[in-house]
Parts: C-alpha cells; sequence; structure tokens
C-alpha cells in the first residue's frame, strides 16, 4: 500500500494524461538534474581543496539546501497538491506507517530530491579521494536527501492545522521570511569574514559538522581522515533526526484523526465602524470615485495584507526575492541592471495573478454587472499601493549599501521601466492564465507552465535590455537606452491593460470558468 501511495504521488506530479503536465514534469526533472550536477560540481571543487575554508562553505551550503527544504512549504506560495495535508490522508483507509513509508518514498522520488542528491554527492567527483571517501560520500547524500525529505513533510504534517488558521499562518509567513533573509545575510557576510581567518573557519566546520545536515556533508571528509568513531557517530545523528522526524509525522497525522487541533482560537473584541471601513486608509487619498476601480482596489489591499494566506506570502517574499536577486548583481552589473532585476522580480510575484485571491468571490464579481476592465485596474492600483515605495526603497537601500550613490538615478529609471513590464506582463498573464490561489482548478501543471513562462518572459525582457545597454554603450548611452525602454514600457503596460480589461468585458464567462469547480 505504500508503493500504492507512492505511484499516487508521482502520477499527481506528471499531471496525469495532460501533455503539458508530462512536458512540465520532464522539464522539472531536467533542471533539477542540471542543478543538482552544478552544485555537485561546486561541493567537488571545494572539497578538492582540502582547507578549512573550502570544508566551510561545502557545510554552509548543506544547511542552506536544508533549511530551504525545511522552510520551502510554509513559504513557498506555488500551487501543490495537498496530499501530505493530514486532513486529507486520513481518508485513506491505511496505517500510519504506510502513510509515512508511502509518501516518503513519492518523495524522495522527485525531481527536487534528484537534484539534492546530486549536490550531495558531489564529493564523488573530488580529486584525491580514496575508494571509501566515495562511498561515504554516496552514503552521506542517501542519507540527506531522505533527512530533507523526512523532515519538509513533517514539517508539512506538523503545521497543517495551525497552518489552517489565519493567526496561524500570518506567523509561519513573517517567521520563513525572517529565516529566509537570515540565511542570505549569513551567506553573503559571515562566509567572506570566515574565510579571512582559517583558525575560525576551522571552529565553524566542526560545529556544523555535528548538526544533521552538516553531519551528512561532513561524513565523506571524516571517514576520509580515518576518523571513523566521528563518522559512525554522525551517521547515528543524520539517523536519529529522521527517524524523529518519521516520528513527528506519525504523531501529526495520529493526532488529527483523533480529532487534535492546533487551530488558534481568536479572542472575540469588538470593533469600531472605523476598523470596519470597506475602503482602506491608504485610499482616501487616491481619487478613483465611488465604483468598481474603487472597490476591487479596496478588496485587493485586503487580501494582500493578512486576509488571504497566498496574498500575504507574495507580499512578503517579493522583496525578499528582490534582494536575493538583485544583491547578486549591484557590483557585477551594476546598480541599474540591478535595480531592474529587483523590479522584475518583484513586479512577477505579486501582478501574475491578480484574480487570483477572489475565489468563489469572481461568480459574485461577474454577475454583478461590472466592468471587469475596472476590476483589474483596481487590482494594478492596489498592487502599486506597496509595490512602487517598495521598489525604490530596495533600490535606494542597495545604492547605499554598495556605495554607489550616483547610480542611484539611473537605477530608479531602470527600476521603473523593468516594474512597467512587469504590469504589462502581469495584466495579460492575470487575464490569461486566472487560478484560484488557494484551490487551483484545472490542470496545476498547465496553470505553473504558464506562470513561470510570463516569469521567465520578464526576465528575459530585462537581461537582453542590459545586453543591449552594454553592448551598444560605446555610442549610445545607458541613460538614452533606458528612456527608449521606459517609453517601450509605458505603452506595453497601457496596451496590457486596456486589451486585456477589453477581453474580460467580452467573455466573462471564460474567468467564471477558471474559478467554476469541475
Amino acid at each position: 500500500m505504500a508503493l500504492v501511495l507512492a505511484r499516487l504521488r508521482l502520477a499527481l506530479q506528471i499531471g496525469g494524461i495532460s501533455r503539458t503536465g508530462l512536458a512540465t514534469f520532464v522539464a522539472g526533472w531536467a533542471l533539477a538534474v542540471l542543478g543538482g550536477l552544478a552544485g555537485g560540481y561546486a561541493v567537488a571543487w571545494l572539497e578538492a581543496t582540502r582547507s578549512a575554508v573550502g570544508d566551510l562553505f561545502v557545510l554552509l551550503m548543506f544547511v542552506l539546501v536544508f533549511a530551504a527544504w525545511a522552510i520551502g512549504p510554509v513559504a513557498a506560495p506555488v500551487p501543490s497538491s495537498n496530499l501530505i495535508d493530514p486532513g486529507v490522508l486520513e481518508q485513506y483507509p491505511l496505517s500510519r506507517s504506510q502513510q509515512v513509508l508511502g509518501l516518503l518514498l513519492g518523495g524522495v522520488i522527485s525531481p527536487a530530491a534528484a537534484g539534492t542528491f546530486l549536490f550531495a554527492a558531489g564529493g564523488v567527483a573530488a580529486v584525491g579521494v580514496d575508494l571509501a571517501g566515495r562511498v561515504a560520500a554516496v552514503g552521506g547524500a542517501i542519507l540527506f536527501t531522505v533527512l530533507c525529505v523526512a523532515v519538509s513533510y513533517a514539517l508539512r504534517a506538523l503545521l497543517a492545522q495551525a497552518l489552517a488558521d489565519r493567526r496561524g499562518r500570518d506567523a509561519a509567513i513573517i517567521v520563513s521570511t525572517v529565516l529566509l533573509v537570515g540565511m542570505y545575510v549569513l551567506g553573503h557576510t559571515v562566509a567572506p569574514l570566515l574565510a579571512a581567518a582559517e583558525s575560525a573557519a576551522q571552529l565553524v566546520v566542526i560545529v556544523l559538522s555535528w548538526t544533521p545536515p552538516g553531519a551528512a556533508g561532513a561524513l565523506a571528509y571524516v571517514l576520509g581522515a580515518g576518523d571513523l568513531l566521528g563518522g559512525l557517530a554522525r551517521t547515528g545523528i543524520v539517523l536519529a533526526a529522521i527517524a524523529a522526524a518519521l516520528l513527528v509525522w506519525a504523531i501529526a497525522l495520529h493526532r488529527r484523526l483523533a480529532g487534535g487541533s492546533a487551530r488558534a482560537v481568536a479572542t472575540p473584541h469588538r470593533a469600531s465602524a472605523r476598523e470596519l471601513a470597506l475602503v482602506p486608509p491608504v485610499l482616501h487619498g487616491v481619487r478613483l470615485g465611488a465604483g468598481a476601480t474603487l472597490g476591487a482596489a479596496s478588496q485587493q489591499l485586503r487580501y494582500l495584507f493578512f486576509r488571504a494566506p497566498k496574498a500575504v506570502q507574495f507580499v512578503v517574499m517579493g522583496p525578499v526575492v528582490g534582494i536575493m536577486f538583485g544583491g547578486t548583481q549591484v557590483h557585477t552589473a551594476g546598480l541599474p541592471f540591478a535595480a531592474a532585476i529587483v523590479a522584475v522580480a518583484m513586479g512577477a510575484s505579486g501582478l501574475l495573478n491578480l484574480f487570483g485571491y477572489d475565489g468563489r468571490g469572481v461568480e459574485t464579481t461577474v454577475q454583478t454587472g461590472a466592468s471587469l476592465a475596472a476590476v483589474l485596474r483596481g487590482k494594478l492600483i492596489a498592487t502599486s499601493v506597496y509595490l512602487v515605495p517598495a521598489v525604490v526603497a530596495i533600490t535606494v537601500g542597495l545604492g547605499i549599501a554598495a556605495g554607489v550613490l550616483d547610480q542611484i538615478p539611473v537605477a530608479l529609471l531602470a527600476a521603473a521601466a523593468a516594474l512597467l513590464l512587469a504590469y504589462a506582463v502581469g495584466a495579460a498573464a492575470s487575464v490569461w492564465n486566472p487560478y484560484d490561489q488557494e484551490a487551483p482548478q484545472g490542470d496545476r501543471s498547465t496553470l505553473s507552465a504558464r506562470l513561470l513562462g510570463a516569469f521567465a518572459l520578464s526576465f528575459g525582457v530585462v537581461y537582453g535590455v542590459g545586453w543591449l545597454s552594454s553592448w551598444a554603450s560605446p555610442v549610445v548611452s545607458v541613460e538614452a537606452v533606458l528612456l527608449v525602454a521606459l517609453a517601450l514600457a509605458v505603452a506595453a503596460a497601457v496596451l496590457a491593460v486596456r486589451v486585456g480589461g477589453s477581453w474580460l468585458d467580452s467573455h466573462p464567462e471564460r474567468l467564471l470558468a477558471a474559478f467554476t469547480p469541475r
């Protein structure tokens, strides 16, 4: 029965008989294998240095990959199967061990797990490693992959009921975001400092090698150094962590079946009429007039700020993703290009599915006969309330942190062009590919493929403009290229909003069908 459940999970990953689902599944495997091979090459190269700094970076990579697995189920706002939710699992007449082992096996046979294994097994290809070290590297990679999958699924099952409550979701989103930012800061500040001090790096290596992910990463070089007792101890740590994760997973399933609940109980309180105002204060100064645009903007803002869990995730994760993308580009490609990457990353995260938080409310919106073009404009305005100030603040902050204050004006121009491009792509994608963020209808693989395609298009255009600017720099200034790009982005945004709004008004049944269960 565990094998049957694993096969069911794989079938859901493939997407049934959908060609798009199958293509997405194959592409996911290809990207995971390529990414895993790239990470494995980095591990092999670092281990071949035979230095404390190399070992430090290897263990930091293991810890960061493990943390991504642990935080991912809560922080990543993507449509996925809810098969791991205990509320769904208890519908299957299986024992706890069959449920846990079946889903664990299905999780191990997945693109993400394959990439993780190839990354962790990079020590096999390190130069100068004997046979025992290579075997230990494979064993450590297997343990590390199982550990990541088990901990990720155990946390998701444990938090499933708590995340059903709005306060629990909000707390999990905030905590996961803080952890993600902390990992980014750790990798970009602490590691270079430790690299300058061999003794400090050696101390951190010792500490990390006794954590579960670090123990799996250190297993190869510990055994390679002849420390059999240390290798056995670290193997025991990883096995104990896996066993603890499986136990927590089984307990979470049992508590749900027995009626246990981790749902937070809200304390009743009296709210004033001002607190229940339908129009948020931030829109009081915006001259929209009473109508569908103002109503849609007000509704969207309440989704974005602690009313819809997926919307909150996008609001919180957008700046984090933008900083991570842009922070790596400031010193290599310059602040203007980094600001454009920040803008398009944040815009893509918040604009690609503007109707996604309405759910069954789309039916009411369509039945009122209100202009869907006005609704689309209202949602764009609501997103701009937080998106534009955030992009400006991050651009200025990156300029100050990098010490390139003179580049900030040009960077703001680049950010404006990229953000308008994101508005154009977002408006088109929201009309072409709307779906319910909380419970996607239709083929998830097709929806995800379209979403990723729109995201890739935005990034591709920004990289193309950046390449054109660098190529034409001997003849044309960067400012001239950005002004042309800004004009084209304005035209594209206006055209996308108008054409998309007209199409929605002409075919409201298409939007309704995307949110109707079938």
